[in-house]
Parts: structure tokens; sequence; C-alpha cells
């Protein structure tokens, strides 16, 4: 039994079952992502994923028409590369400067940048694929054209918002 099964055993619908299941997974991922990546290359990361999304969209299409899940991959690759070298790149990172408000700032931030990448790499893929894992409302959280606004701009946001509090 799943995750969505224990919430359906819970007396949930299923399709809110199948949501709660994603976000307790995304909320995961970004906790173990935040503790792993650390405060220092976290906002590496979310640089590192505008250029691979901006890479992408410079690549001719028929490149990338080989598999459904080609584009997908690729990004990852992209991501994880730049993350590689990207120490080099940026020194930018999440300011310790206010002690009690440092890990509220980290798990945010991290919980963005997992939004933002699940958003793009299920933008990326086909949507008959994606349906068969998650729901159409779930789908619609992190790929409606709105959605996949506020997950590339609102990092950026939660960003300058941090920028300015440090000073």
């Amino acid at each position: 039994m799943g995750m969505q099964g224990l919430f359906v055993n819970l007396g949930l619908p299923e399709k809110i079952s199948g949501d709660i299941s994603l976000f307790l997974i995304l909320a995961a991922v970004s906790v173990g992502l935040g503790m792993y990546i650390g405060r220092f290359r976290l906002v590496n990361v979310l640089i590192n994923i505008y250029i691979a999304v901006a890479l992408l969209g410079v690549i001719p299409g028929k490149w990338l028409s080989g598999s459904d899940v080609l584009p997908a991959i690729l990004f990852l690759v992209i991501v994880i590369f730049l993350t590689i070298i990207g120490d080099y790149l940026f020194d930018i990172h999440i300011s310790n400067t206010v002690p009690s408000g440092f890990f509220w700032r980290l798990l945010v931030m991290s919980f963005l940048e997992m939004g933002l990448v699940f958003s793009i790499i299920i933008s990326l893929l086909p949507k008959k694929m994606v349906l068969q894992y998650i729901s159409e409302s779930s789908l619609m959280y992190f790929s409606s054209p709105y959605a996949q606004i506020f997950w590339m701009v609102f990092p950026l946001l939660f960003l300058l918002f941090l920028s300015k509090r440090a000073r």
C-alpha cells in the first residue's frame, strides 16, 4: 500500500489523497535537497535551473524529438552539470545573519526550487504520461501557464526578499 492508499484508508477522497501524497513527497525531497546542498549552493542551483530552461528553449525542437522524455532528461543533466561546476561561477548564498531565521529560509528556498524543477520536468513530459502518476489537479498546480509563471518567478522574488532583509 502506497502513501496515497494510506490517505484513502483514512477516509480522504482519492484525488485529494494523491495531492497530499505528492505534496509530502515534494516536501521531503525539498528538505533532503536543502540539507544536502546547503545554503551556499541552493542559490546556485536556482540560477542553474534558469540557465537550463534557457538552454532548452534555444535547442531546436527536432534535436529533442528522439524521445518523449529526452527534454526532461537533458534538463536534469544540464542542472546537475552546472551545479557540479557551479562553485566557480557564482558566489551568492543564503545568509545566516539572523540565526533563528536561517532554517525556514533554507526550507522555503529548497521547496521553491524543487517546485520549479518539478514544474519544468512535468511540463517537458507528455501530459498522458504524467497523468499516469499524478492527478489532473496536481498537474495544473505545476504545469498550467499561471503555475509555470509562479514557479519561475516566485523563487526569484523570495531571493530578492532575502537580499533586502540581509541588508
